[in-house]
């Protein structure tokens, strides 16, 4: 089955799955990087926050990539394409007037 003919419930399970599998293997990095960090006694507050910012980096990645999977859009694209939308609408109003007043008068000269 692929991407485009997946339910909705089909898609959110499985970003439900990667964003497990996302957590588990975070928490996998976080404790081996605890761990050999405490064997060679290299534990200083210092290299604690790169590894934190370092881990959360990969996080914020992952879940960027589930997101696109999942197919959401951005509030920012949303918006854009809203008003794109509303722009074509009033356009379309404007034709459609247009071509209203063009057809009354041709059937003013035909009378």
């Amino acid at each position: 089955m692929n991407d485009e003919k997946k339910s909705t419930k089909a898609k959110v399970s499985d970003g439900i799955k990667q964003g497990i599998g996302v957590l588990s293997a975070f928490k996998d990095a976080l404790e081996e990087t605890i761990t050999e960090a405490k064997e060679r006694g290299d534990l200083s507050p210092e290299r604690a926050k790169e590894v934190m910012k370092n881990a959360l980096h990969k996080a914020q990645e992952a879940a960027g990539e589930a997101r696109e999977r999942l197919d959401f859009v951005s509030q920012k694209e949303y918006d854009a394409l809203a008003r794109r939308v509303q722009v074509l609408e009033e356009r379309l109003r404007e034709e459609e007037r247009e071509a209203g007043e063009a057809g009354a008068g041709a059937e003013e000269e035909g009378s």
